[in-house]
């Protein structure tokens, strides 16, 4: 029974539910599910979906807080046969509304109306459960029209260009992924994952989420992250299974709750971070099987990842081998494969996107004839083949784990009427995270005010997590330029980090 068995999420849900109906699934904000409870809510979910007029491979928009709604909702629009689209909640109305234009999905739940899709009394949370009710909700799963090749995410991710990429990803690619990752962090049976950052991208839809369930394990969502709240969340619940990124880390383990909280049930999980985050997770955290991980949205979170029983040293300074379900390897700049401990360009295949959505000038540029994507990403193996990974190729800002696009912020910038140019790129922080940061090109002599002004405006329009924290005003003249007359944002930010302007 363990791992569970089944090729989508429907198959492994009725699986666990029909062996363990009393097994406790989700803990939540919002409430607490066994998988029983959650496979009949699901099951009445996908009812109500169809009776909206949901049809196999229509699309189904979440755009709820983390809980045991948003659990559901995938769930159940899965066992309609449908793809979800998790929404980032931190969207302005106007980056919602041209997600919502490209992915259109036949019915999106909110807060407002996930109560009007529930069971037969209208609310899928409070929804009774009887045995009978378990063992026809499980028959519902298992005939879902869920293949494997069907979709079961697309997700909107940032990439180097200024519109957001829509990347699918499919029931058996999330499926399998998820059994091979739990594998290599040692996921045992009665596992309680932890996990307070947002569902809606690759880490948690596409990972910890279906980690958990083709484990038959606990996911203890919270809403937020809040470092005090989350220590006694994972003291109070017995958590063992660690999902979370380098600031995370760094915030349970330096606020002073840690001294009186018990958290020595972790022992596994994933911390993407440097190789002292690393270090912080396992001996201030006590997270000692902690594993690191190399991935992106296009191959469902995690390519490669080291094994929980892998020294320390191994999971602070390398990323792992790669995962059973996809390959990976290293190109130079004329494509060909480089030997081990040449630095080139990291490619995956096999268990990824089978392509962006309507961008085939996109796919066209990501992927070789061959079937090889290209990650835009640097990196090198060792001679033991695991993966040590450099840096992006391209100028992608990573902050609190969340890429941003630097495009993306600059054609905001340059809207506002008294910025002429913008430039954006990453400024690194004393915690080894990064700030957004900005130059601005203006003819104007009030540089502190347009600074804080434009800063104030860009926060009405995109996500504070896309604002720029550090902001300087230049004028035209003062830009450092390439022999071939264009402006170089590297020696730009040296420039402006240098002088403190």
């Amino acid at each position: 029974m363990f791992p569970v068995p089944g090729v989508t999420t429907p198959e492994v849900l009725a699986a666990v539910a029909a062996a363990h109906p009393d097994r406790e699934f989700v803990v939540a904000e919002d409430g607490r599910a066994t998988y029983g409870e959650v496979a009949v809510r699901a099951a009445a979910l996908a009812a109500r979906l169809r009776a909206a007029g949901v049809q196999p491979s229509d699309r189904v928009g979440l755009c709820l807080p983390n809980g045991l709604r948003w659990v559901v909702g995938l769930l159940g629009a899965h066992a309609a046969g449908a793809c979800a689209l998790p929404l980032n909640t931190w969207y302005k109305p106007a980056e919602l509304d041209a997600v919502l234009a490209r992915a259109t999905p036949r019915v999106v739940l909110t807060p407002e109306n996930y109560d009007s899709f529930g069971g037969p009394d209208g609310d899928v949370i409070s929804t009774a459960c009887t045995g009978d009710d378990i063992s026809s909700a499980c028959e519902t799963l298992r005939s879902a029209p869920a293949g494997e090749t069907d979709l079961a995410l697309l997700l909107f991710t940032s990439g180097s260009s200024a519109e957001p990429k829509a990347v699918p990803l499919t029931q058996g690619g999330m499926v399998r992924t998820a059994r091979a990752v739990g594998e290599r962090q040692g996921v045992r049976d009665g596992d309680r994952f932890w996990f307070a950052l947002p569902l809606f991208f690759v880490f948690g839809c596409s990972n910890a989420l279906p980690n958990a369930l083709v484990h038959g394990a606990t996911l203890c969502v919270q809403e937020r992250f809040e470092p005090a709240a989350a220590l006694e969340f994972i003291e109070r619940e017995r958590c063992t299974v660690y999902y979370g990124v380098a600031p995370v880390t760094r915030a349970l383990a330096a606020h002073p709750d840690l001294a009186h909280r018990d958290v020595s049930t972790l022992r596994t999980g994933t911390a993407n971070a440097t190789p002292e985050d690393l270090r912080i997770a396992i001996e201030k955290l006590g997270v000692t099987d902690v594993c690191n991980a190399y991935g992106l949205t296009e191959g469902h979170g995690h390519s490669t990842i080291t094994s929980y029983s892998d020294p320390p040293e191994i999971r602070m300074t390398t990323q792992g081998t790669p995962l059973p379900t996809q390959e990976v390897r290293i190109v130079g700049d004329d494509g060909t494969p480089a030997p081990a401990g040449t630095t080139g360009h990291i490619q995956i295949r096999g268990t990824i996107t089978p392509g962006y959505l309507d961008a085939p000038e996109q796919n066209t540029a990501a992927f070789g004839p061959d079937g090889w994507f290209r990650t835009g990403d640097l990196g090198w193996f060792d001679d033991a083949g695991r993966l040590h990974y450099v840096g992006r190729s391209y100028e992608m800002i990573k902050s609190k784990g969340i890429n941003i696009s630097p495009a993306e912020v600059e054609a905001l910038l340059v809207q506002h009427a008294e910025v002429d140019q913008a430039f954006v790129f990453g400024v690194e922080t004393e915690t080894g995270d990064q700030d957004v940061g900005a130059v601005l090109v203006s003819t104007t002599d009030e540089h502190d005010r347009l600074a804080k002004e434009v800063v104030d405006w860009a926060r009405e329009r995109i996500s504070t997590y896309k604002v720029p924290r550090r902001t300087w005003v230049l004028t035209a003249d003062q830009l450092p330029l390439t022999p071939t007359g264009k402006v170089s944002k590297r020696l730009l930010r040296d420039q402006v980090l240098t002088a403190g302007t």
